[in-house]
């Protein structure tokens, strides 16, 4: 068994439709870990937490998580990495490494929450990121050949449909933008 670290990049807060749910989104950082892809069901003030964090937004006054960041800062030695694990099938945890070689046990979302705010490494195994992990089911690599083959056939003759594909995670990005800032005039001629 590989219980090597694999570093995580958080992507961001979606919400699970139909049951508005938010859902904290991360995913592998190195190239050969992009394809898997974690989803933590997280409370609507976390969420938000991780969400003003990502956007930069900075309070006037210090929230929980900007407190717990300058108090660890202060009194810990400051926070030098997040490690994300499994408690059971559906309960993720998370383990807060200070300066000082302390570490403290946190729920995955407050810890995350914590780490962009000190733009810290998050972590998971390795062995825990492929039992947990999912794969879009698209990639830029795949779409390419993809395209090369129609544009190939299409040139022979061969009269393809002209389907692109599955749906790529920048088109759905900007579906959900466009949900976003939909409103029912938008939908009149549809």
């Amino acid at each position: 068994m590989d219980d090597r670290q694999v570093r995580l990049s958080v992507v961001g807060v979606r919400v699970e439709l139909p049951s508005n749910q938010p859902v904290l989104i991360l995913r592998g950082a190195a190239p050969e870990d992009r394809k898997h892809h974690v989803a933590i069901v997280v409370g609507p003030a976390e969420a938000a937490a991780v969400a003003r964090a990502l956007q930069g937004e900075t309070p006037v006054r210090p929230m929980t998580h900007d407190l717990l960041a300058e108090s660890l800062e202060l009194l810990g030695g400051g926070v030098v990495a997040i490690e994300l694990g499994l408690l059971d099938p559906s309960t993720y945890f998370g383990s807060i490494r200070l300066g000082t070689g302390q570490v403290l046990d946190a729920r995955a979302s407050d810890a995350v929450a914590l780490a962009v705010r000190v733009n810290c490494p998050v972590t998971m195994s390795r062995e825990t990121l492929l039992e947990v992990s999912v794969s879009p089911r698209y990639s830029p690599s795949a779409r390419a050949a993809q395209e090369t083959e129609h544009s190939a056939a299409a040139e022979a003759g061969e009269g393809l449909p002209s389907r692109r594909g599955p749906i790529s995670e920048e088109e759905i990005r900007q579906f959900h933008k466009f949900l976003d800032e939909a409103g029912p005039e938008d939908f009149k001629n549809s």
